[in-house]
């Protein structure tokens, strides 16, 4: 075994307890905040905000992915460095919008599910309170992803179809 291996399989495991680390703590330190005060008096309600949230997944995770499907390592380095920072603030959103909706999940066992998880804000209550949160989530980030793949192709094709033309586009 080589010293980068080595070096790799130590990493393993702290570099994914450092990924996991601030989906927990958003949920410990502002789950029933989110859940319990924001969610309610959000316009529209509980079911508007879990919307909101549902549409911002897909939205984050392509500002996460778009800017690394630019880069070209073989071509140059640091650019496709600068195209890895970019990609940073995606990676951000996708944390804050994971961790908005891993604070909305129950604790496993029944035994967990103490004061805390029913007080105001906490999962237990907010699942008896707006049952179908989940729903709203779900369908808002199905509407959105097929948004963004409908004018994707839209757009995508308009593109591919007018490289060949020696003329420029008139939209």
């Amino acid at each position: 075994m080589s010293v980068g291996e080595k070096v790799f399989g130590c990493l393993v495991l702290p570099v994914f307890v450092l990924l996991i680390l601030p989906l927990a703590a958003i949920g410990m330190n502002w789950g029933h905040d989110i859940w319990g005060t924001l969610a309610p008096a959000w316009p529209g309600g509980a079911y508007a905000f879990a919307a909101t949230v549902g549409a911002l997944a897909p939205l984050a995770f392509g500002a996460w992915v778009a800017p690394l499907t630019r880069m070209t390592w073989k071509e140059s380095k640091p650019r496709s460095l600068a195209w890895v920072a970019t990609s940073l603030p995606g990676l951000a959103a996708c944390y804050l919008v994971a961790g908005v909706i891993t604070a909305y999940a129950r604790p496993k066992r029944r035994s967990n599910w103490d004061g805390d998880c029913y007080s105001t804000g906490g999962a237990c209550w907010a699942h008896e309170r707006y049952p179908y949160l989940w729903a709203a989530g779900t369908l808002a980030t199905v509407a959105v992803i097929a948004l963004l793949i409908t004018l994707f192709v839209k757009y995508g094709v308009k593109r591919t179809e007018n490289a060949d033309s020696p003329e420029p586009a008139l939209s």
